[in-house]
């Protein structure tokens, strides 16, 4: 009986001193996952390995973050990294910010950058960096991209080279 008190009271300082370092974190979920639904349609769903609430700033750090995006004709468009973090406003999705090998996917197409954000209010996934897209016989690269979701429109900025393939068969 009194080891176990004992075991308690060493895991609660743990907690406690774990808290301490991080005051901001108001609470740490495994297998974290938010969802939007509209009219019984779902809209955007969110999920992570690991996330991080932070108290009074309304963002979630997450780790492992897949962010799914779902078109009215039942299409998804796919946005995951190593890590990321959701900003919201009140319960509604405000933004989602992602780095590290990240991967949109979009039918046929895979896009491949280091950073990107999807922006809820305008529907658009920005990457302010170097992009490649490779899919259905093209191959792009370039730089500071943006897609508009809904109207499935992709825009790159600058540096833009393109190689089309022939397709086999």
């Amino acid at each position: 009986m009194l080891a176990r008190d004992a075991r308690a009271r060493r895991e609660a300082d743990r907690s406690k001193a774990a808290l301490d370092v991080m005051p901001d974190v108001a609470q740490r979920v495994q297998n974290f996952r938010r969802v939007k639904v509209e009219n019984g349609r779902k809209v955007w769903e969110i999920s992570a390995r690991e996330a991080q609430y932070r108290e009074g700033e309304g963002t979630v750090s997450v780790r492992e973050p897949q962010v799914a995006l779902f078109l009215e004709d039942g299409r998804e468009v796919s946005l995951r990294g190593t890590s990321g973090t959701v900003f919201l406003q009140g319960r509604e999705l405000d933004r989602v910010e992602v780095a590290g090998e990240i991967a949109v996917r979009f039918d046929k197409y895979t896009m491949s950058t280091d950073q990107a954000a999807y922006v809820a209010e305008r529907g658009v996934v920005v990457a302010p960096g170097t992009v490649r897209i490779q899919g259905d016989g093209l191959d792009i690269h370039g730089t500071r991209m943006e897609v508009d979701v809904e109207a499935q429109r992709l825009t790159l900025a600058e540096h833009v080279q393109v190689t089309l393939w022939p397709k086999a068969g």
